[in-house]
């Protein structure tokens, strides 16, 4: 009934933001405030349902947990970057998909497992955002490039049109980066504690490839500074940065999981 109430608050909620949003898009208007403040009050309710289910897991992750915890990140750049660019139609995706995981973590709960640790439990939040964040920024790194070249096209592809703005989709790169910097730092100061044997975990290739995509998005944020805006270098690094971790976590896991069990 603990995690029932708000998975199901936070459903419901975020199904009502992105039809909301749905509906004005149809009507030609970019932003709907009243969509906003559906995904306001979704966000507080997805953090909550999140927060129960890790707690009744044992602090392990789950695949519904992973992506309604992915999905919270997602919905708060959105609003955190709506504040001040008009990036809301991006709700129509994100917040039905997260109303997704959200209803998942009601209907298939975590089995009983041993209790992680703090130190395990935060990198193990940590890194699963900071995947999320840097595969974010990749993502919309490769269709902001996308949306530029587009904007050249006679006459314009449809897709453009349900995008917003080019200022705005810059805008919302550019908070994704930030906000996958700051997480690779927590993960990577984190995972300092949750080592016990560097080697015998097979953590050395994935730690280098996480601090060259640490390095990466370094790199793009100093780039940003210096230039002042978002070019095209800045846009390669974000990309750069998300292949290195896709190797890192997705390439590893296939290596150890049917190359040397073989």
């Amino acid at each position: 009934m603990i995690l029932t109430l708000p998975g199901l608050v936070a459903t419901g909620l975020l199904f009502a933001s992105g039809f909301s949003q749905f509906r004005a898009f149809q009507r030609g208007l970019i932003t709907d405030h009243g969509a906003i403040w559906l995904a306001r009050l979704g966000l507080v309710a997805a953090i909550a349902t999140v927060w129960v289910g890790f707690a009744n897991n044992g602090g392990q992750p789950t695949t519904a947990l992973m992506g309604a915890l992915l999905g919270t990140l997602l919905i708060a750049l959105v609003i955190a970057t709506s504040l001040k660019q008009p990036v809301d139609t991006m709700l129509i995706g994100v917040a039905p998909l997260t109303g997704c995981f959200t209803l998942l973590v009601v209907l298939v709960p975590g089995q009983s497992v041993a209790v992680l640790e703090l130190s395990t439990a935060l990198h193990v939040v940590s890194a699963i955002l900071a995947y999320g964040a840097v595969a974010y920024a990749g993502t919309l790194a490769v269709l902001v490039n996308w949306h530029h070249d587009a904007l050249k096209m006679r006459p314009l592809p449809p897709l453009v049109a349900a995008l917003p703005p080019l200022d705005a989709m810059d805008s919302l790169f550019l908070r994704a980066v930030q906000a996958a910097w700051v997480l690779l730092t927590l993960s990577l100061l984190s995972g300092a504690l949750y080592v016990d044997d560097f080697w015998a975990q097979h953590l050395a290739h994935k730690t280098l490839l996480s601090g060259l995509a640490w390095a990466g998005m370094s790199v793009a944020l100093i780039h940003h500074v210096q230039s002042g805006g978002i070019n095209r270098t800045m846009r390669r690094t974000a990309v750069a940065a998300a292949l290195l971790l896709c190797v890192g976590y997705l390439g590893s896991k296939a290596v150890l999981e049917f190359i040397l069990a073989a």
